[in-house]
């Protein structure tokens, strides 16, 4: 079962649930398909994101030149902690 959900408005890409290391292969597995046509990815909706699934996140936003949106103040605190900002879009 995935914990991880991602629905696509316009350009906005939103991921719902826990990104983590159990839940990286269905993101890692579609990413070409659904991070194409986006310019934002909307974290706003995330409930856990561990450090695995942070680097996916940076790794997203260098590789397909999106930005972050709705940045919760626990991810904000792991960017800040892994002095992250001068390397993630926000």
């Amino acid at each position: 079962m995935s914990r991880i959900k991602t629905e696509q408005l316009q350009d906005i890409l939103c991921l719902q649930g826990e990104l983590d290391v159990h839940s990286l292969n269905d993101l890692w597995s579609t990413q070409n398909t659904i991070l194409n046509s986006v310019k934002y990815i909307d974290v706003g909706q995330l409930t856990r994101v561990d450090s695995s699934g942070l680097a996916t996140l940076i790794y997203f936003c260098n590789k397909y030149d999106v930005k972050l949106k709705g940045i919760n103040p626990q991810l904000q605190t792991l960017i800040t902690l892994y002095d992250l900002q001068p390397v993630i879009n926000v």
